[in-house]
């Protein structure tokens, strides 16, 4: 096994867990609300979560953005500046997240209306997202202290800084839902101090002996220049995050304007399923992006490319196994989480239709952090962008005129698809046209 092989699994194993686990989060809140609420508490719970992941979105492109910055430079032997991007980040997830809360909080609403909120659904949906939003500041710094800790060399850690978060949601989730009786509230309660843990157990890790980064009041002065780089170099980061917004916020648009409630319902099972695929590609991208960062500011070409196949051709083989549990379990996860019925039969149907979107997500994901790393941020942003605001709207706005609920279903799969022809474009452009001019300065 070759070296840059070694280093591959071992950097990508515990981002994929860690990515995966985080996954869990929305399979926990799904089993647990449909147990005790049913169709309508998924269906409420589904409607809230675009508003909910902003906040992760923004904690999350900020975090990989000072991460992808402090490989770089520590890659340079600039370690006096990847100390100030961990500083900058911290200040900003904090700034931010205040913010996040007090501008939303007021019109949330207004919010939760205009995104389609019944007045079945909006009791269950407001107190869900009140918790979360006025807590966001923590799911935000979470994202972050996990993305700089795999940065810094410790995935393994970061990894279990997951798994502590993830095991705290499960309990809390059992005893605020079903002892406490706090129904849709308790299951937000309980993520809200999952997450305050994980930023707990992360404070400690930067204030020990381990890290040669360190946390002070002076390093919390904004350093512009930094901070801009920062939040460059996330763009791409928010634009995934966005785009998985986006599909649900789109998603939920159709499913509930073709088969009102119970497709929403139906959805919200299918999108637990199709998250958790995303996280484990996420994780895949996420723990091959520190290596493309350090070997790019290291200019060592070669072996930036080879760690780039290691992942596309990685993200195919789990795209496969991901299609197969999905096309295998569609009768059996509609029966786990509590569906029952037309919603249960739905959701069958989707997970079938679906199943293909596996293929090509963990590809598109791994190229466009792949381009992010190597400084193509143009592409990436292409890539990312280009689906939350072309490819996957005209899916799902086309394919439902003919097809009805199934083209709700089949817009991720087909829009997948068209991603993957302007992957392959850019890769031919930036890796194999170029490849003998790279090569030479490797």
């Amino acid at each position: 096994m070759s070296r840059d092989l070694k280093l591959f699994i071992r950097y990508i194993t515990p981002s994929m867990a860690g990515m995966l686990i985080a996954g869990l989060y929305s399979i926990v809140d799904t089993f647990f609300i449909g147990k005790a609420v049913g169709a309508v508490g998924l269906a409420a719970a589904a409607l809230t979560w675009p508003v909910v992941m902003l906040s992760g979105a923004l904690g999350d492109m900020i975090g990989t953005g000072a991460a992808i910055l402090l490989s770089q430079e520590r890659g340079a032997g600039n370690h006096a500046t990847a100390n100030r991007a961990f500083c900058c980040m911290i200040l900003a997830e904090i700034v931010v997240g205040a913010l996040f809360a007090a501008l939303l909080i007021p019109v949330l609403p207004a919010v939760l209306r205009g995104l389609g909120a019944t007045p079945e659904l909006f009791d269950g949906a407001y107190r869900y997202a009140l918790i979360l939003v006025s807590t966001s500041m923590l799911p935000m710094l979470a994202m972050g202290c996990i993305a700089v800790m795999r940065n810094d060399g410790q995935p393994v850690l970061a990894m279990w800084l997951v798994v502590v978060g993830l095991v705290s949601n499960i309990i809390l989730d059992y005893l605020f839902i079903f002892p406490f009786g706090w129904g849709l509230a308790g299951a937000a309660a309980a993520t809200a101090i999952a997450q305050s843990l994980t930023v707990v157990f992360g404070a400690c890790y930067f204030r020990s002996g381990r890290t040669a980064l360190r946390l002070t009041l002076a390093g919390l002065r904004p350093d512009w220049r930094i901070l801009g780089i920062c939040f460059r170099n996330g763009i791409p980061t928010l634009g995934a995050q966005l785009s998985i917004i986006g599909m649900l916020l789109m998603h939920n648009y159709q499913s509930l304007r073709y088969a009102a409630v119970a497709g929403l319902a139906a959805y919200s099972l299918i999108a637990a399923i199709e998250s958790m695929g995303s996280m484990l590609m996420t994780g895949l991208a996420a723990g091959v992006q520190p290596l493309v960062s350090y070997f790019h500011g290291a200019r060592k070409h070669r072996r930036k490319l080879r760690l780039g196949y290691y992942g596309l051709w990685t993200g195919f083989g789990l795209g496969v196994v991901m299609m197969i549990v999905s096309i295998a379990g569609y009768r059996i996860f509609p029966a786990w989480f509590g569906l029952d019925g037309n919603v249960a039969s739905l959701a069958g149907r989707g997970l079938l239709i679906s199943a293909p979107t596996f293929l090509l997500l963990g590809v598109v994901r791994v190229g466009s952090y792949y381009f992010q790393s190597s400084g193509r941020l143009a592409a990436a942003s292409v890539l990312i962008y280009g689906d939350t605001c072309l490819a996957l709207p005209l899916c799902l706005f086309i394919l439902p005129l003919w097809l009805g609920i199934d083209g709700v279903w089949a817009a991720m799969p087909v829009s997948r698809v068209l991603l993957f022809a302007v992957l392959a474009c850019y890769w031919h452009r930036f890796n194999w046209k170029g490849k003998q001019r790279e090569l030479a300065n490797a």
